[in-house]
């Protein structure tokens, strides 16, 4: 097939005028994206060589050592050491190597002279997006091995501040991304919504209304009935949710929970209408709140489902997950799945009223990655992993400037002039087969590798190459036995820290609250709390690691704990519909049973605890007290001694 070659200006009118949107994948991309800077190649455009092009940039640009077929190990010189020096902290001098590459061919070292670029000689380019446009085209591909020093990806792992080592109780860390502050401003906009919806019928809530409606909800997580009425049956009812709340009231609190002022939002013809409006002072808030936790070394970015049957123009649809249609959140998190950052798509997150004046627009995938990043330390040494919707070569070299390493799957489309097989190529390679080309971009040492297992996966990396290679095992059908393979290092990088967000999924998925609402917020709102529930758990996992102390609680018994908490929050509601006596026993992982004891939040909150008698006589539920009373606390149900010689009731609930 007879291929078109095109000149630097042809090829620069190519790339501005062809409309480079659509997703190779079937994602859904933002409606205003200009991807500029992301640059895929028309199939049927044969890209030139420049073999004799002496303005492009070269790997010689950079720090290296290059180790020669003779065994000659040559030091060359670096042009611009800029990141070298944010690494003081780890007292390593400019002098030391940023790179070594190894196994290059001595050919490599003929025409030294291109070290230096003459991009500014043509005067037709202008501006620097022209400038990155025409270095990212002319790209040159050696073959090597990017190796980075250890002293290089010398990370220090940040302890939590003072405050945090201060919480206790489930309830306490959950009050740290649900504050006060927050349930106010719910409370505020939902009386506030009340008068809106029908002045004649106004609605007061409190705090403690506020915090008994989340528990019940996170109760509903891990107590699954055919419908929400059914916690409230006297068939299936349960003691805890129908206590706390009647169900009429738990139905006008649903029905007219609101978070922003409807009155603020722009009319549907406004292009700089919010379509997350209603939700936006709850994104905002927990953004800040989940920030505020300092970031480990490796964070992972990918996609998250929000699966909902609600109608709304905002739902996606994607068939790689388990739900296909829902909303579609971006998160960045740890290797632990802890959330930093998310980010709900709308389709309007290219617009410039949500980008800050010094952010590049890289398009629509990229951007999502500028923004996520936009609370990561820089001159840290931290690294992000992500997949090819997201990797592209100049959102790494944004990324590097400020000393983040990055390392993603990628599509043979955004590598332009990389010699990687093609498919044809892929078929012939044996697995295990590796294949590694090098390069730079803008000073940043790039590393692109084919690896072939059942089939062959793409990767670029700023931070690691191939090497060292470690041993994978495979069953090789043929002979009917389990073999080894080689694995390149940066496989092994991704597989062990991208997994992050399918790490917090499992979490949610498992225990996630399934009330189903007609309001398309109101399944967000449910998301958004069950996403804080799974960061406070695995931020009390951190504090207790840096204590040195094991934590022994796994999530449904966080969850059962949290939500106790919250339904015991302020005055309780004591039925008067004639229900059954229902035991106060609960099982546990022991033998016998154990009678209900209260969490530390509810025995020590000094609201509504009152002494009743009882026509049955127990043992006194205090720690070390041996008596027998009549007495139970109204609140804990448990049985308290109360007279001249004990006190237990008032002492249990100091």
């Amino acid at each position: 097939m007879n291929r078109n070659i095109l000149n630097n200006e042809e090829l620069l009118e190519l790339l501005y005028n062809t409309n480079w949107s659509d997703s190779e994948d079937g994602l859904d991309v933002s409606d205003n994206e200009q991807d500029h800077h992301v640059i895929n190649i028309h199939e049927n455009v044969g890209i030139p060589t420049y073999d004799n092009d002496e303005g492009n940039l070269d790997l010689l640009d950079l720090p290296i050592e290059i180790q020669c077929n003779s065994g000659e190990t040559i030091h060359l010189p670096s042009v611009s050491t800029s990141n070298l020096t944010n690494q003081n902290q780890f007292n390593v001098v400019n002098s030391t190597p940023r790179r070594s590459v190894r196994h290059v061919s001595t050919s490599l070292l003929v025409n030294n002279s291109r070290a230096s670029t003459n991009e500014s000689s043509n005067p037709k380019q202008t501006g620097n997006l022209k400038k990155k446009t025409t270095a990212l085209t002319n790209l040159k591909w050696k073959k090597g091995s990017l190796v980075t020093p250890s002293a290089c990806l010398t990370f220090i792992e940040p302890t939590l501040p003072h405050d945090l080592h201060l919480l206790e109780t489930p309830l306490d860390f959950f009050a740290y991304f649900f504050t006060d502050e927050l349930l106010t401003k719910i409370k505020e906009e939902t009386e506030l919504y009340a008068v809106q919806k029908n002045p004649n019928k106004p609605v007061t809530l409190s705090i403690n209304e506020i915090k008994r409606y989340l528990g019940i909800c996170i109760y509903a997580s891990v107590l699954h009935v055919p419908k929400i009425r059914d916690y409230w049956s006297a068939e299936l009812g349960y003691p805890m949710i129908f206590n706390a709340m009647s169900r009429n009231r738990f139905e006008l609190i649903k029905s007219v929970l609101h978070f922003n002022n409807n009155n603020n939002m722009l009319s549907s013809n406004d292009p700089n209408r919010d379509r997350l409006h209603k939700l936006r002072p709850l994104i905002d808030y927990l953004n800040n709140r989940f920030s505020s936790i300092p970031c480990k070394q490796a964070l992972s970015l990918d996609e998250q489902l929000c699966a909902t049957k609600a109608q709304s123009y905002m739902k996606q649809y994607l068939p790689d997950k388990p739900h296909k249609w829902g909303f579609k959140l971006f998160v960045l998190t740890d290797t632990q799945g802890y959330a930093y950052r998310f980010e709900i798509y709308s389709g309007q997150e290219n617009n410039s009223i949500f980008r800050h004046p010094d952010e590049p627009d890289f398009g629509a995938s990229s951007n999502v990655v500028v923004r996520l990043s936009r609370n990561v330390p820089v001159n840290k040494n931290h690294i992000m992993y992500f997949d090819n919707y997201y990797t592209a070569i100049p959102v790494m070299e944004f990324l590097y400037k400020k000393n983040i390493y990055s390392l993603g799957t990628v599509r043979i489309n955004r590598l332009p002039n990389c010699p990687l097989p093609d498919k044809n190529g892929e078929k012939k390679m044996k697995r295990g087969e590796s294949i590694e080309y090098i390069t730079s971009y803008e000073s940043m040492p790039i590393s692109a590798v084919t690896w072939k297992d059942n089939k062959a996966v793409k990767l670029l990396s700023t931070y690691c190459g191939e090497n060292p290679k470690s041993k994978m095992t495979r069953f090789d059908r043929s002979k009917k036995t389990n073999t080894e393979i080689d694995c390149p290092m940066l496989i092994s990088e991704y597989n062990k820290h991208m997994g992050g967000v399918d790490l917090l999924d499992s979490h949610i998925g498992r225990y996630k609250i399934r009330f189903r609402s007609r309001k398309w917020y109101m399944r967000l709102f449910y998301h958004l709390i069950d996403l804080s529930v799974v960061n406070s758990w695995l931020l009390f996992k951190r504090v207790k690691e840096q204590q040195n102390e094991k934590p022994e609680i796994e999530l449904p018994d966080w969850r059962k704990q949290l939500a106790c908490g919250l339904v015991k929050s302020g005055q309780i509601r004591v039925s008067g519909r004639g229900r059954p006596t229902t035991s106060l026993e609960v099982k546990i992982a022991s033998t016998r049973p154990q009678s209900f004891r209260p969490t530390k939040d509810v025995r020590t909150d000094k609201t509504d605890h009152w002494p009743q008698f009882s026509d049955k006589r127990e043992r006194c539920k205090k720690p070390s007290c041996k008596g027998f009373t009549y007495i139970k606390c109204s609140k804990c149900t448990i049985y308290l001694c109360l007279n001249r010689n004990n006190n237990c009731f008032t002492n249990y609930h100091m």
